[in-house]
């Protein structure tokens, strides 16, 4: 069985203002502020809700010129605190029409 692609957007009640490399991100309904690193920022500016976790983690390993695979588990760990925070959400796939 083929992995379906994981696919991520900041989540709509979350601003993010940038100040340099870093950000804050505001979830304005919790009304929390969240500290982002350069590449939790970078990350968040890349997750466009179309572009799967496989092709980020791809652009950010030539980018940074790292490993795919270092890159990929640093991404999903990533991911996943920021999913916990409700920084971002996970965009639902659509099956066959």
């Amino acid at each position: 069985m083929t992995e379906i692609p994981k696919t991520y957007r900041l989540n709509p009640a979350v601003a993010i203002e940038r100040f340099g490399e870093r950000s804050l991100a505001l979830d304005c309904v919790e009304l929390r502020l969240t500290e982002l690193n350069v590449t939790a920022s970078d990350l968040v500016a890349r997750l466009d809700g179309q572009s799967d976790l496989q092709q980020i983690a791809a652009a950010m390993a030539r980018d940074y010129n790292q490993p795919l695979e270092t890159i990929l588990v640093d991404l999903e760990t990533t991911i996943a605190r920021m999913v916990d925070l409700g920084i971002i959400e996970r965009v639902q796939e659509q099956g066959p029409k």
